[in-house]
């Protein structure tokens, strides 16, 4: 039901038909949550640090592939500032982030975490509000609501 809303949203905003970035958001939606899920498998047994260090190496190969395809459409300029940011997000926003989601799911479950990780989106809304000053229409924070009922009728049934 909370997908459902999420999508009854997204075609709303796009104004009542899909746009392409949205078909392609859908598409890696269920590659993510395998993803996801195969993570959590190993992090059971090992610490989330290793498991996230061998996923980096196992999709070094893909990673490098995309990089030399995307170089070809557009040019690199390294700024102190582009350099930082993506330090930032190679060490700080994805390899720790991912650790303590991976400690989450070997402590609470798979499915639980990646019933509570929707709140992600959630928490994205309203720091974009309140960092970037963005305005949302008032389906924004009905559509969080109804997910956030979603998570919240998940998290009681499975307790």
């Amino acid at each position: 039901m909370g997908a459902d809303a999420v999508a009854g949203f997204t075609v709303r905003q796009s104004g009542g038909c899909l746009t392409t970035a949205d078909v392609h958001l859908f598409a890696a939606l269920p590659v993510c949550a395998a993803g996801c899920t195969e993570g959590g498998r190993p992090a059971k047994v090992m610490p989330g640090r290793q498991v996230v260090g061998w996923a980096l190496v196992l999709c070094l190969p893909l990673a490098l592939a995309g990089a030399a395809v995307a170089v070809t459409y557009e040019r690199v300029r390294l700024t102190v500032h582009s350099v930082t940011g993506l330090l930032w997000l190679a060490a700080g926003s994805q390899f720790l982030g991912l650790v303590v989601q991976y400690r989450g799911m070997a402590a609470i479950g798979i499915p639980g975490a990646s019933q509570l990780q929707s709140a992600q989106a959630l928490l994205t809304l309203v720091w974009s509000v309140l960092l970037l000053g963005e305005h949302l229409t008032p389906a924004a924070p009905l559509t969080a609501a109804a997910v956030l009922v979603c998570i919240a009728v998940t998290q009681r049934a499975r307790g």
